[in-house]
């Protein structure tokens, strides 16, 4: 570790640490989207740019918009019931920081705990990357990160787009929230008739490049969700948010995966697993549907996905 990496990791704590005690949500929020946004860059110091791009598009960018939504979304609705309910009395003051110390002691602990497994586990990440390393000319995978997810350990990778379903599901089942016209902005609609575009063909890129190269469908159904919900804010005039939300997307993703894996694997002889010789039409066929459903679920999650 040289300077700069020293450096990197205490900016890192220090982001995290105003991040977590921000007195004003719409603070905290932009604080986690700079943490994320250095986190990223960690990751990259480490030699993971898959890891790194799936941080900053999802963990900083789609997730720290999340966050700035809820966060401007609460506080209007505070100032309208403060508005509506009239003076009100001041919120009394905790009388103890027993709590606060509480919460503290915990949160060391549980780092403590996180610090010791990763100490423990490793010695054996060399051994993991052998073992993967000699499995590659049997998955006919290119990338050990596409190998690991979609073929060594794919039940994984199924159980985390079932979750994502979930949820996606859970936002189509709640009521659709009151949404505020959005005011038409010309140069961001300039800026979003030129971006867009791009984006997508970012998002394709990252889908065929991810069996060798860094990419694959959770960075490629981010950016795709960033240039539809792009699209949406600009007020361009297509939109495809409210077909790309619709349940038959939310779950082609988890379907054709499923269908793959047992179609595929009863010819491998063994579930989830491919044919020789077909590896990789199956893999790009998966990680079009997860772009796809990945998108849908992002978009969705912002409210708008409601389908009628």
């Amino acid at each position: 570790m040289n300077a700069a990496d020293l450096v990197l990791a205490l900016a890192l704590l220090l982001l995290a640490g105003a991040a977590l005690l921000a007195r004003s949500v719409q603070i905290g929020s932009v604080l986690f989207i700079a943490f994320g946004l250095l986190l990223a860059l960690v990751w990259v110091r480490l030699g993971a740019p898959d890891v790194a791009l799936a941080e900053a598009a999802i963990g900083a960018g789609v997730a720290g918009a999340l966050l700035l939504l809820a966060a401007s979304e609460f506080e209007s609705r505070r100032i309208g019931s403060a508005r509506t309910a009239g003076p009100r009395l001041p919120w009394p003051r905790p009388q103890s920081k027993r709590p606060r110390w509480t919460l503290g002691a915990l949160a060391l602990a549980c780092a403590a705990a996180l610090l010791g497994a990763v100490w423990a586990i490793e010695p054996l990440a060399g051994a993991a990357s052998e073992a993967v390393a000699r499995s590659l000319p049997e998955s006919e995978i290119a990338h050990p990160v596409t190998a690991v997810l979609l073929a060594f350990r794919a039940y994984d990778t199924l159980l985390e787009i079932a979750v994502l379903l979930v949820a996606a599901l859970a936002v189509q089942a709640a009521p659709a929230p009151p949404h505020r016209p959005l005011p038409h902005d010309p140069v961001l609609a300039r800026v979003a008739a030129l971006t867009v575009p791009l984006a997508l063909l970012v998002a394709v890129y990252l889908l065929w490049a991810g069996s060798s190269r860094s990419g694959g469908a959770f960075q490629a159904g981010a950016v795709l969700a960033g240039a539809v919900l792009l699209a949406r804010f600009a007020g361009l005039p297509l939109d495809p948010q409210s077909r790309l939300t619709r349940p038959p997307v939310l779950v082609l993703g988890l379907a054709v995966f499923i269908l793959i894996g047992l179609g595929a694997g009863a010819l491998a002889g063994a579930a989830l697993g491919y044919p020789t010789g077909w590896v990789k039409p199956l893999v790009l066929a998966i990680e079009a549907a997860l772009m796809l459903s990945i998108a849908a679920t992002l978009v969705a999650l912002f409210g708008g996905g409601k389908t009628a």
